[in-house]
């Protein structure tokens, strides 16, 4: 089974090839059998809207939810996300720090995480680079680094950090390997394929962390595209190369593990 633990759709609204139709098409012609869906206040795609969308499709697909403690559209109770996960209806909550202006360990997100820890579901930080089509994100929010105070203050807590925190991957591997509780997706690393340069990037990425784990990659790092910003069969021959004698624990066994699958 191969599980793509990153995926978007509408990412630009308007734009053609991001509908659920257009995903399931990627994800047969690329051999993927399940995929994390994210909402995402910073795109306008609420997590009531990614339920709707997928809501005949659960069984190769599930919610990632998102709610903001900043944009006003997004705040949702403690109580409304209870009932997601009370329901089965996200397997997760994702935080987009970077682009609202906010830490991992805001007092704001505790509420939330708190939840997270009962239902045994990870939260998700966007770390690293940012998209640059969204005005105004700041750099200093989405460094790997500050997942670490909030990884040591909640252990019971699991963690992803989104895009190996690229282009942070030392910092990412370290915040991973010293905390229990933490791991990365891969995802997002290029805009459509992989060319030679960008899979030598990716690949010196993964050999960081690999190091900085003693070996251990493959128990740290889940498999994602972040399509349709990513190639779906780019990526998967990509990673599958890294991957090694890991490809399992990549591809699914530590997604399902995290997501409860």
């Amino acid at each position: 089974m191969i599980i793509d633990a990153h995926t978007h759709i509408h990412l630009d609204p308007g734009e053609p090839g991001q509908t659920v139709a257009d995903l399931l098409a990627a994800m047969d012609a690329s051999g993927i059998d399940k995929a994390a869906v994210f909402a995402a206040p910073i795109n306008g795609l609420s997590t009531e809207r990614v339920l709707a969308d997928i809501a005949t499709h659960r069984d190769r697909l599930f919610a990632v939810g998102s709610v903001s403690p900043i944009m006003e559209p997004f705040r949702r109770s403690p109580e409304t996300v209870a009932d997601w996960l009370e329901l089965g209806q996200i397997r997760a909550l994702k935080f987009y720090t970077g682009y609202e202006h906010f830490y991992p360990a805001d007092e704001r997100l505790r509420p939330y995480l708190e939840l997270l820890v009962k239902h045994g579901r990870p939260v998700i930080f966007h770390s690293g680079d940012l998209y640059d089509k969204i005005p105004g994100a700041k750099l200093k929010y989405s460094d790997p680094m500050a997942v670490d105070d909030l990884a040591a203050e909640m252990p019971d807590l699991k963690i992803i950090i989104a895009h190996l925190g690229s282009p942070w991957a030392l910092e990412a591997a370290q915040v991973c390997y010293k905390n229990k509780n933490v791991f990365s997706d891969c995802s997002g690393f290029v805009y459509g394929d992989f060319d030679k340069r960008q899979r030598r990037r990716f690949t010196e990425h993964w050999r960081i962390f690999d190091d900085v784990t003693e070996g251990h990659a493959g128990d740290k790092i889940l498999f994602g595209t972040d399509w349709p910003i990513s190639a779906m069969r780019s990526y998967l021959k990509t990673v599958k190369r890294c991957a090694g004698k890991d490809r399992k624990k990549v591809f699914s066994k530590n997604a399902k593990r995290l997501f409860g699958l």
